[in-house]
């Protein structure tokens, strides 16, 4: 009994480490040009804040309002040195910085356990002047030394009422925006090939479901129970709803408190791992699932909230990230359940598996309902 009980919990622990919520290794920019001044506005969580400053000065596991106006010069140094700007061929200041800006729906701390979410995106802008309108504007980001290879920014050039998607990665950290091409009776810029779209935002949204440890346990939970037919009308049910809310709050057609969105995902986790305890008929479950895969769909939107692409390049990246989200969903599937069938062997399986996925659950409802920072990350 004692060697399945290990490898019971062995199995979540796999699953469900490290402890990364809803924002993958990502930052944001957006670049708006104008003819006389470009505004650079970089997006940050705090995980990432954390790698170039030590914001959190006390070690508490939060960051205060203060901590951050603290740490905000050695911040923006670090900026204005690592991400630079060339206009016309010529080296260029990133410009003056302006206060950073606190997450939309955040109090007055920032609790450790949030600090990898989208719930903790830092905004810090840069304001350029111009003398005369720069014809190319070419950003170049030299982060990925200290932010880590597998590190992704995702951009976004404004001018003259379009906007311009790019994505900066370690092999491919700058890119050139010519604004001729946004000139009237101008040949349209070359657009992104469809498979280079789906190549960057299937990325994405794979990288997403394996770091999202509470959807993975929220899976772990439905597999531990379930035959390999109802698996196809579970992950198929869960798919549909979370695609219609993941596009639905993306595009800012619905919006919903972040921190009631991560608690009620926590509360879907506890619900299925009780359920399975209790419950032998499970064959609607597929139902529930879908009920549930519409709460997790506003937590999949948290991701691509900071975006700022215009419609259809959103459209266009939410059917790619939800590509990655769904092929991230079936590879754990294909992993967890022959080793689900191999415990399965072990009649106390089932329990041991929900009982331990369940504590997750009501570990990060606690967490995120009191603004605790007890648990693991």
């Amino acid at each position: 009994m004692v060697p399945g009980i290990f490898a019971s919990l062995a199995f979540v622990l796999l699953f469900a480490s490290p402890a990364f919520a809803h924002n993958p290794d990502t930052s944001y920019a957006r670049i708006a040009i104008a003819d006389d001044r470009i505004e650079v506005r970089l997006i940050l969580d705090l995980f990432t804040v954390q790698k170039i400053v030590a914001v959190d000065a006390d070690r508490d596991q939060q960051v205060t309002r203060d901590e951050l106006r603290q740490a905000a010069p050695a911040l923006d140094l670090f900026l204005r040195a690592h991400v630079r700007l060339d206009l016309d061929g010529q080296a260029s200041p990133l410009g003056e910085p302006s206060l950073a800006e606190w997450p939309r729906d955040a109090g007055d701390a920032l609790a450790a356990k949030d600090w990898h979410s989208a719930a903790t995106l830092i905004a810090f802008p840069f304001r350029l002047p111009l003398k005369k309108p720069a014809g190319e504007i070419a950003i170049t980001f030299d982060v990925f030394d200290a932010f880590g290879s597998g590190h992704t920014v995702l951009g976004a050039f404004k001018y003259r009422g379009r906007s311009e998607e790019v994505t900066f990665t370690q092999p491919e950290p700058d890119y050139l925006f010519d604004t001729a091409y946004a000139v009237p009776g101008a040949p349209p810029r070359p657009e992104p090939s469809l498979f280079a779209n789906l190549r960057r935002f299937t990325k994405l949204g794979v990288e997403h479901i394996f770091l999202g440890y509470d959807h993975l346990c929220f899976l772990i939970a439905l597999l531990v129970v379930s035959r390999f037919r109802e698996l196809v009308k579970i992950v198929t049910s869960f798919t549909v709803a979370h695609s219609l809310t993941l596009i639905l709050a993306a595009l800012g057609h619905v919006r919903l408190p972040s921190r009631l969105v991560e608690c009620a995902i926590a509360l879907t986790i506890v619900y299925v791992a009780v359920e399975n305890l209790w419950r032998t008929q499970l064959a609607y479950r597929w139902k529930l699932t879908s009920a549930f895969g519409l709460i997790h769909g506003f937590g999949f939107a948290g991701v691509l909230s900071e975006l700022g692409l215009p419609t259809a390049g959103r459209v266009r990246c939410l059917l790619a990230f939800n590509v990655g989200v769904e092929l991230g969903q079936l590879a754990i599937v294909a992993l967890a359940f022959p080793l689900i069938l191999l415990l399965g062997k072990w009649r106390h399986c089932t329990a041991v598996i929900s009982i331990a996925v369940g504590l997750f659950g009501l570990g990060w409802f606690v967490e995120r309902a009191f603004g605790l920072g007890f648990m693991p990350v």
